[in-house]
């Protein structure tokens, strides 16, 4: 039996309640509170009997405070929940929900059948069985994972999945605040969809983070979005994953374009597409000035209906007028040199399809090293020193395995100082001195003890710094 109780909110008023149905020795198996004006409670009580009831009744209106007592059929929970289930159960498309491992807490009928599976085996099955190739474990930690029409395969039948996070309200947009995620799965039709790029999930990690939030706030909206950032900081990669963080995706529609493709033709077809169309436009800086100048004029004309996301590398190097239009849709990525205390998280992401570790002295002689070319350089640098590594038989990537690198510093100290200690600091200044004093042309082939004149210290001295810092030349005279 399921009952209702209108009452006052008052201290104490449920504990009166509750003792009520404990003096009759009635188990209350749940309940709620809240109601449409919130001043109602639900109980249930299965094993309660029509006599226990009508006692219970009169007891009830006792309580001061108790304006209305009646019996139910459900209490809005379960209400929910089997008008939830019914609607689920007639909808067409897989529709399912994860907890925050991975594991399918609730699918409909035609997640099942998709999956091929019964649909009383569904729930506790991992969503990884069935979507191997899915970054699983990226999508559950991060809330800037792509959300909207991304493509899958699922038993050779091609879908997009829309992803919608579940975010607790105590820590919106921490790592942790993702309680798991609901998953709507449609069938994907080749024909009506241009080419999607692939979707790749963002690491947000240290400073990264705070672009990532942005990114995600910023591409549901319609204005146009410009992604700046040095060399191999991910302009690419957050371009595209913009496309998939807008609702737009779930239309498929997407042009792909850099910038010294676009000529006054292309940007008169650019006019031409739907507003549900999403261009991409990497390497915007690439862009001749006047089909820049053509573009605004579009746009403030609103002539340009299609969702507009750009990446260039500064914001400077386009014309003014283009400049103002994007200046506060404008999303700027960290250089590598400014997270230095999270390289080690960024070289697990890059080794993991390896199964390498990372040793503690590789992560030490990583930042050491100013990346002029960011992440795309780590990239390289860490594939390089994996194939050392895996021919040396090692179990990890040691410093031994990293390839050499010219110092490359760059100031001001405190953005390619972060994260190292003042003795590393000046180690770092001391060998820039050093190896630029070298390549200058009047001490090629010069000995130490020119060197040690040139630099007012002891000739002994120098040639133990440069055997320290590697910069010892073949031949050269000590």
């Amino acid at each position: 039996m399921r009952i209702e109780i209108t009452c006052t909110d008052r201290v104490g008023i449920l504990h009166e309640i509750m003792s009520i149905f404990a003096d009759y020795r009635v188990n209350v198996r749940s309940g709620e509170i809240g109601g449409d004006s919130g001043d109602k409670v639900y109980l249930s009580a299965p094993d309660l009997l029509v006599a226990q009831y009508q006692s219970i009744e009169r007891s009830l209106h006792r309580v001061r405070g108790v304006r209305h007592v009646r019996r139910i059929e459900l209490i809005p929970s379960e209400r929910r929940h089997f008008e939830l289930d019914t609607l689920l159960r007639h909808v067409n498309y897989p529709v399912l929900s994860v907890d925050r491992e991975g594991r399918i807490v609730a699918a409909n009928q035609a997640a099942a059948k998709a999956f091929g599976i019964s649909h009383s085996q569904v729930a506790g099955m991992s969503l990884q069985r069935f979507l191997p190739r899915l970054q699983l474990a990226e999508l559950l930690r991060g809330i800037t994972a792509p959300r909207y029409g991304f493509p899958v395969t699922v038993r050779g039948q091609e879908f997009t999945v829309d992803w919608s996070p579940i975010a607790l309200a105590e820590g919106p947009g921490a790592v942790a605040s993702l309680a798991g995620a609901v998953l709507t799965l449609e069938r994907r039709e080749s024909a009506e969809r241009f080419e999607a790029p692939a979707p790749k999930v963002l690491w947000d990690l240290d400073r990264r983070r705070e672009a990532c939030l942005r990114l995600q706030q910023m591409a549901p909206l319609h204005e146009p979005l410009l992604i700046c950032g040095e060399r191999g900081t991910g302009k690419t990669t957050f371009l595209r994953a913009a496309y998939y963080l807008s609702p737009l995706a779930e239309q498929g529609r997407v042009r792909e374009y850099r910038g010294e493709e676009l000529s006054h033709q292309l940007l008169a077809e650019i006019a031409q597409l739907s507003s549900d169309t999403v261009v991409l436009l990497d390497d915007a800086n690439g862009v001749t000035e006047s089909v820049q100048q053509a573009m605004v004029s579009l746009a403030q004309e609103g002539r340009l209906p299609a969702r507009l996301i750009l990446a260039s590398h500064t914001l400077t190097a386009l014309i003014p007028p283009l400049r103002q239009l994007l200046e506060t849709q404008r999303i700027q990525l960290p250089p590598l040199r400014t997270m230095r205390p999270s390289l080690a998280g960024f070289a697990e992401k890059i080794l993991e399809a390896s199964n390498l570790k990372f040793g503690a002295g590789a992560v030490q002689a990583l930042a050491q090293r100013d990346w002029p070319t960011n992440l795309s350089g780590l990239t390289d640098c860490l594939l390089a020193a994996v194939s050392c590594a895996q021919t040396r038989g090692g179990r990890s990537v040691e410093a031994e395995d990293l390839p050499l690198i010219a110092a490359d510093d760059t100031l001001p100290w405190h953005d390619w100082g972060r994260g190292l200690t003042l003795r590393e600091q000046m180690e770092k200044v001391e060998r820039a001195i050093l190896a630029e004093t070298l390549d200058a042309e009047e001490y090629s082939g010069h000995s130490t003890r020119d060197l040690a004149r040139r630099l007012g210290i002891s000739h002994t001295a120098v040639a133990n710094k440069l055997r320290k810092y590697g910069l010892s030349k073949p031949g050269a005279e000590t």
